[in-house]
């Protein structure tokens, strides 16, 4: 049984009625269309609409409409329209409304932010891109001019912030490179100290430590950035750390990881307790120490099985009026600019909102934490009864708290590993039934009949 995944789930509102702007019929049109036109393409996604709030854009506004039409081909994606999460996923889309610039070929040219409601910021938003087009300041570009021209501190920056916009966070190599450059004067600038930790660099590594040894007020700097982003730069910072930890098998860059994950959580030490030792455990399992894993982590996954059905069913109802709640508040807060605000004329509004993601929640993570820690237990090969039978006690509790298909698969398996060979095939029929129930997908359905023959063949 493959772990469960957390499905990213965007929320659309009402289909728009647009006007203006020549959207093409189809993405594959506007795709054609630019390569026979040499143009770029501007994907356009709006905000999320509501029966009592409809945001007019002014992506829509005349003098826009006719600047976009003369320059792009364009085309914008109709609310529950179930390629754009494909396209949301691939550009690494967090905020809207805004639009993407891209050539025919699928290349970034340049993502546009969230900004003024106003003609102004589209304007300046289409002409960055044709110039980034006109210029040669693409990803692809700043790819072949690394691999092969002598490497400067110009380039590397520049590499990195194309890398940063396209959603790439992988960089504390190139960071680590990069302040070789530079100077210990240079961390005392603000914006150069900002420019490194949102490259994300090793915890606690070479680039990270220089930043908070000489930056100035390193800590109230990041933290007046907007929470996604803080929280964008908290996990590559840890995924960067803890993925160069595995490929170098370093324990002491995974306690890095590990103790930094802790930290993010500030006073709620117990959730950073818990996240820290997720993260010291995937460490384990990927380098195959399997004893420090089977050692560490009965003491994390038995702290989950207090937790009750109920407690597990309320926050998620919590959860679901919050993510609702959040996307009518972020849809419909306009934020009156200040004086001081540049280019900008008297009453103008900002719309402030952000795709919602739903992720693992404290509460409703928990069954799937206990059947993948289960599946750990199976996938790491042991067949000691000890180890198997605390794997037996997680995934029953998982199935306790939210019956899964995937869930009796596990535990279909790790019977069958115990020569329990009836009780393997009574809950792989027990998952084969429940996902003809959800209509999973065929792939995944003929993957649980197969499982089923062989542990009738006693072949598993």
């Amino acid at each position: 049984m493959k772990k469960i995944l957390l499905i990213i789930l965007i929320l659309f509102g009402a289909h728009l009625s647009f006007s203006q702007v020549k959207n093409q019929s189809s993405f594959p049109v506007a795709i054609k269309k630019a390569k026979s036109s040499k143009k770029i393409v501007c994907v356009y996604l709006g905000v999320p609409q509501k029966p009592n709030f409809k945001y007019k854009s002014a992506f829509y506004n005349k003098d826009v409409a006719k600047y976009y039409n003369k320059n792009f081909v364009n085309y914008y994606y109709a609310a529950g329209d179930t390629s754009a999460l494909s396209f949301i996923l691939k550009y690494k889309i967090t905020n809207m409304p805004t639009c993407v610039f891209i050539d025919h070929t699928g290349e970034l040219i340049f993502k546009g932010s969230v900004g003024n409601n106003t003609s102004d910021h589209y304007l300046d938003m289409a002409k960055q891109a044709l110039r980034r087009k006109a210029n040669g300041l693409t990803l692809a570009n700043y790819e072949t001019k690394f691999n092969n021209e002598k490497h400067s501190e110009k380039l590397l920056k520049e590499y990195i912030n194309l890398r940063i916009e396209s959603g790439q966070f992988n960089n504390a190599d190139l960071i680590d490179e990069y302040i070789d450059y530079k100077t210990i004067g240079d961390f005392k600038d603000p914006e150069e100290a900002l420019f490194i930790l949102k490259a994300a660099p090793y915890a606690f590594g070479k680039a990270y430590n220089l930043v908070y040894t000489y930056g100035i007020r390193v800590d109230s700097m990041f933290l007046q950035l907007p929470l996604s982003e803080r929280i964008t730069i908290n996990n590559s910072i840890i995924s960067n750390t803890l993925n160069e930890a595995i490929r170098t098998k370093n324990l002491n860059m995974a306690q890095n990881a590990m103790n930094y994950t802790r930290n993010t959580w500030g006073k709620n030490y117990e959730e950073g307790s818990k996240q820290s030792q997720l993260k010291i455990l995937t460490y384990y399992k990927a380098v195959k120490d399997s004893a420090n894993f089977y050692s560490l982590a009965p003491y994390l996954f038995d702290s989950y099985m207090r937790v009750s059905a109920d407690s597990i069913k309320v926050p998620e109802n919590i959860e679901r009026s919050r993510i609702e709640k959040m996307l009518k508040d972020q849809a419909t807060e306009r934020i009156k600019e200040k004086k001081t605000t540049q280019k900008t004329s008297e009453g103008t509004t900002m719309i402030v909102s952000s795709i919602v993601t739903i992720g693992p929640s404290q509460y409703s993570s928990i069954p799937s934490l206990l059947n993948n820690a289960a599946w750990d237990y199976f996938t790491l090969g042991t067949r000691n009864k000890n180890h198997l039978s605390k794997a037996i006690l997680w995934v029953k509790r998982a199935i306790d708290l939210k019956p899964m298909p995937q869930y009796y698969d596990t535990l279909a398996q790790i019977f069958y590993r115990m020569e329990f060979y009836d009780e393997a095939l009574l809950n792989q029929k027990k998952a084969i039934e429940m996902a003809i129930q959800q209509n999973i997908t065929d792939n995944e359905l003929k993957s649980l009949k197969l499982t089923e023959q062989k542990i009738k063949d006693r072949t598993l």
